[in-house]
């Protein structure tokens, strides 16, 4: 009879393939190379705002104006003098040069500054077949796999070989990564590091119309005030899908 401190035998009966899979580790051979795709591993990620970060607001010139703001949902911080601004998806850097010429006519020296206060706006969310699902704060250079076992892992219904990854790229549409959970514990593929947004979704049979899937169910996995990035590029560009059974990216354009 099962004990019932036993329960994490059911919560994480899909790490004992992974086990035996991880003793053959040594004769597998990765089927796919991401260099050079939006989930290269070796590639630096940029620092972006996201919304729900926090943010400092500096005028040297002066500091009557300085405050601190909070990106929206919709990605734009409300400023004096110069109203609505896009902050989200934007590196600190570029918000600072896009505020000093907004105030280059308002301010004899401008030289605004922007200090990120507080990073809430970095996270991930799991769908499907996790054992707790939703948004997970993201860690610094944290890993699909990672976020999974902070997730509690798969339940016994999850295919750990068909799992999703989808990211939107500002101006380049959204990216699916077809991800073998079983593969990357066995070191034959490598693990992708998470950026924020991304939407990890766990299936419990293999997704063959991934172009429809993400249409149909992109708002059921992402909170509807943070799903206007993915809302926008799926409108604007095709979706980019990357499996372990090809070599490039495959491109599939969505029904219309």
């Amino acid at each position: 009879m099962r004990r019932e401190h036993c329960g994490y035998y059911i919560r994480f009966a899909w790490v004992v393939p992974v086990v035996l899979a991880m003793l053959a580790g040594c004769t597998a051979t990765p089927r796919v190379s991401l260099v050079g795709t939006v989930f290269d591993p070796d590639q630096p990620a940029d620092y972006l705002l996201y919304p729900g970060d926090r943010l400092s607001i500096r005028y040297p010139s002066d500091s009557t104006l300085d405050q601190e703001v909070t990106i929206r949902a919709d990605g734009k911080i409300s400023l004096a003098y110069v109203g609505d601004v896009q902050a989200a998806i934007r590196s600190p850097s570029e918000l600072t040069a896009e505020l000093n010429a907004l105030y280059a006519d308002v301010l004899k020296s401008p030289t605004v500054t922007v200090i990120v206060e507080e990073e809430s706006g970095r996270h991930v969310y799991l769908g499907g077949e996790i054992e707790s699902p939703g948004a997970v704060l993201l860690h610094p250079n944290e890993t699909l796999v990672q976020a999974v076992f902070h997730a509690r892992g798969l339940t016994v219904r999850g295919r750990s070989d068909a799992v999703l990854l989808m990211r939107a790229c500002p101006g380049h549409g959204v990216h699916v990564l077809n991800v073998d959970i079983d593969r990357i514990l066995a070191g034959a593929d490598r693990d992708v590091r998470l950026q924020p947004l991304d939407i990890v979704y766990v299936p419990t049979t293999t997704i063959a119309q991934v172009g429809d899937f993400v249409d149909q169910y992109i708002n059921r996995v992402i909170p509807r005030p943070f799903s206007a990035l993915f809302t926008y590029e799926l409108h604007s560009q095709p979706i980019e899908v990357a499996d372990n059974q090809s070599t490039f990216p495959i491109e599939i354009t969505r029904r219309r």
